[in-house]
């Protein structure tokens, strides 16, 4: 039998006061429509209420606006849904179990059997679990998620009676299209809900989702033919050639690429969202006026240009809609322009509200706009330790402390000395606990090893497949099958089969020692330990890799975080070898060295050591070191790379 209206319902249930069927009485008399419907269209029902009868009926569970303003939906979940197709069917994704491929979401129509099988076919799910939800809140869900508006709740609270009419009409439509059809119960899948300054799950049950052998070879298979790499390296391009026309502004995007993915390391993002980083500092002028740069600093001594960059902020967003780019991307677009404490456009989001690769490329634009942009916001071009000065008075107020200090020490050129001394290679320590990688970082730091921390698996997938990896060393507390898995896949793997693995903690009975050691580990160092023997026992694994012929990687940089002659001076007395491309506007230069001997030069159409001291001589250029290229011209002089610096 079908459904009665779901207003005649609400009444026989209890769940409308006295008042309220008065007032709808009243509305009747107008209308002429039954009682349920002027219910219904007076917005009469409270949401709980409401959402509560409507899940007990369709068998189901629901999920409240305020419980979906605080969700905290993974961003690997949010990818697997395109934008416009949540948007054109009004649902959101919340949570995902790849080990069962189950996918729950929140949506007005949990009955829709044909929305569901579309879902599951788009995503390449097994199954979906629908809960329900009203269909404001899920619109605001997705304004947050996919767009990166954080004001989208509190919007939705100033919506008032219409909203609130206009969602309960949608849940009745799709109470009355239901035709009484049972639906089947959704998993328990957690929910995560952001409290604030913890994540928490939420307490209707769930199941844990654990990283195994299985998923880990689905992982590192499943990636597509194009990989971060190989889509930022074709945005380098596009973007570059965009750019050419402008003098000022070439090269920008692909300088402020690489230097905000150098800070996320160093704060700790995973791979995927240093690569997020760069593709969002490769899109963030698209769409916007060729003869405006703006940035925090312009947005803040000009109201005129704040209020054009916050009609123009979305335009990367709009341009590539259709791309259907990572979420993150999207977000960090949304809030390039967000202030650290408020005052920025378009939302007026503060401090951690604000995402964290919105808040590099904030700064690290700002940066380049002042030293590169005579169209600044102050109308002249800044030193580089001017325009430290500056960003630093404003620090916590436009900019992130955090973010301005770690600037100060990649234009120190700590960062990138210790990148070309170490060839680009780099140690990978991945464990849960900050203290732990915290303590391994700066013990190996201080032998001079670059170190990237990071502290879930797929991000160790993802630097392993990235080639960001010379060696890892991986916590135990991830689990010993986990651990074993990932093991046998670095081993399994021409790629990385040689790549010194280090496990931070020993199995605590025999088997379990055995299984471990059969996968194959380099070294296992039992817990707790000292960081200092720890770090040696891993510095002898590095160098001995590196002795026995494990590469190096290219290494980008500019004149403007290490001079060239600090630069020379680096590849002199190390004793390295390799080929240095130096790029000044449309000038190129290559300069060959053997052991710290320079054997091959080439600049502005000088050759041999006057091409040499022509580059010594350059203020701004950008670069890049390839410790593996090999000549293949005829060497034409062979001069110590120490002692070319110390002649000038």
């Amino acid at each position: 039998m079908a459904l009665e209206k779901l207003g005649e319902r609400l009444v026989e249930a209890g769940l409308v006061t006295a008042e309220a069927i008065d007032q709808a009485l009243a509305h009747q008399k107008i209308t002429g429509h039954r009682l349920g419907d002027c219910l219904v269209e007076l917005g009469l029902v409270g949401e709980s209420s409401l959402l509560r009868f409507l899940a007990g009926e369709l068998k189901t569970r629901f999920v409240s606006t305020e419980k979906l303003a605080k969700a905290k939906i993974p961003s690997e979940v949010m990818d697997r849904v395109p934008v416009r197709m949540a948007e054109a069917q009004v649902f959101l994704p919340l949570a995902m179990d790849d080990e069962r491929q189950i996918l729950s979401i929140v949506t007005t129509e949990p009955q829709n059997t044909d929305l569901l099988k579309e879902i599951a076919l788009i995503t390449e799910m097994r199954e979906v679990f629908a809960y329900v939800g009203l269909r404001s809140a899920i619109l605001a869900g997705i304004r947050k998620h996919y767009y990166g508006d954080n004001t989208a709740f509190a919007a939705l609270e100033q919506g008032g009676p219409g909203a609130l009419k206009a969602d309960i009409s949608a849940v009745a439509n799709a109470y009355e299209a239901t035709g009484g059809q049972d639906a089947r119960p959704p998993t328990a899948v957690r929910l995560m809900v952001d409290t604030g300054k913890q994540t928490r799950a939420s307490r209707s049950g769930g199941t844990s989702i654990r990283l195994g052998a299985t998923q880990l070879r689905e992982a590192l298979s499943a990636r597509g033919a194009i990989g971060d790499a190989d889509y930022i390296e074709t945005l380098n391009v596009l973007v570059g050639l965009l750019e050419s026309p402008q003098e000022h502004m070439r090269g920008h995007s692909a300088q402020l690429s690489r230097q905000a993915a150098t800070l996320a390391r160093r704060m700790g993002l995973q791979p995927r969202e240093v690569a997020q980083v760069s593709i969002a500092a490769y899109l963030h002028d698209l769409g916007k006026r060729p003869d405006r740069h703006f940035t925090l600093a312009s947005n803040d001594a000009n109201p005129e240009w704040k209020a054009e960059a916050k009609r123009l902020v979305r335009s990367p967003i709009k341009l590539f809609e259709t791309v259907h780019l990572p979420v993150a991307v999207n977000a960090i677009l949304a809030q390039i322009y967000e202030a650290h404490d408020g005052s920025g456009t378009p939302q007026g989001a503060a401090g951690e509200e604000i995402a964290p690769g919105a808040r590099i490329l904030a700064v690290v634009d700002g940066y380049l706009d002042l030293t590169k942009n005579p169209g600044n916001a102050l109308g002249r071009l800044l030193g580089k330790d001017e325009a430290i000065a500056f960003m630093t008075e404003r620090s916590g107020k436009l900019y992130d402390p955090v973010v301005i200090d770690l600037l100060g020490r990649l234009l120190s050129g700590e960062l990138l000395r210790q990148r070309v001394d170490c060839e680009g290679r780099q140690v990978l320590v991945a464990d849960p606990d900050e203290a732990t990688r915290t303590d391994l970082h700066d013990a190996l730091s201080k032998g001079g090893l670059l170190v990237h921390g990071i502290n879930k698996l797929e991000g160790t997938i993802d630097a392993l497949l990235a080639g960001e990896a010379d060696l890892v060393a991986v916590g135990l507390r991830f689990g010993l099958p986990d651990v074993i898995a990932l093991v046998q896949l670095i081993r399994g793997r021409p790629e990385s089969a040689g790549l010194p693995v280090v496990v931070l903690g020993e199995p605590p009975d025999a088997p379990g020692r055995e299984s471990l050691l059969q996968a194959g580990p380099s070294d296992v160092i039992p817990m707790p330990f000292d960081p200092e023997e720890a770090a040696k026992r891993i510095q002898n694994l590095f160098r001995d890799h590196v002795a026995h012929g494990g590469p190096g990687h290219l290494v980008h940089g500019s004149f403007d975080e290490l001079s060239p002659g600090s630069l020379m001076g680096i590849l002199g007395h190390g004793r390295k070898s390799g080929r240095l491309l130096v790029r000044n506007g449309s000038q190129d230069g290559v300069l060959h060295f053997e052991r710290g001997r320079a054997v091959f030069a080439v600049f502005g159409g000088k050759t041999g050591e006057p091409a040499v001291q022509s580059m010594l001589d350059l203020e701004q250029a950008e670069f890049t070191y390839d410790p593996e290229a090999i000549l293949l011209d005829i060497p034409h002089m062979d001069k110590d790379l120490e002692a070319v610096v110390r002649q000038r």
